[in-house]
């Protein structure tokens, strides 16, 4: 993790703008550093930059998907957590995320204590 004053750091990846502007304001306040992008592209981008402690990715995206977001991911930044964010949350999906290793995962539409949980939780289960 970060300092300790804070409690990790978080970055946000959806093609709604509104979800990444909604899920930085929320996290922020709860104190987590966060960064957003639209597109896996530029989050892959991000993470080879920079550590963070927590990806937060959509599943469906026009660039790539979540999951192939998560596997390019995970072979740069294996240690860090990670949570898939869907509108289709069909069994298949979530059977699939968790079989991935997804640490926790929110269905859309979420509120800000549902989101504070599935970070936690994402978080906690990385250990």
């Amino acid at each position: 993790m970060t300092q300790e004053n804070e409690k990790g750091k978080v970055l946000i990846v959806d093609d709604a703008g509104e979800v990444v502007v909604l899920c930085v304001n929320m996290l922020q306040t709860l104190g987590y550093i966060v960064k957003g992008a639209h597109r896996g592209a530029a989050a892959l981008d991000l993470l080879r930059k920079e550590p963070f402690d927590l990806l937060i990715v959509d599943y469906k995206m026009p660039d790539m998907n979540g999951f192939e977001v998560f596997e390019q991911a995970h072979d740069l930044r294996p240690d860090m957590a990670f949570m898939l964010l869907t509108g289709h949350g069909t069994s298949d999906v979530m059977d699939d995320a968790t079989a991935m290793g997804f640490h926790s995962i929110l269905l859309k539409p979420f509120t800000r204590e549902q989101l504070r949980k599935a970070v936690e939780e994402a978080l906690v289960e990385r250990g």
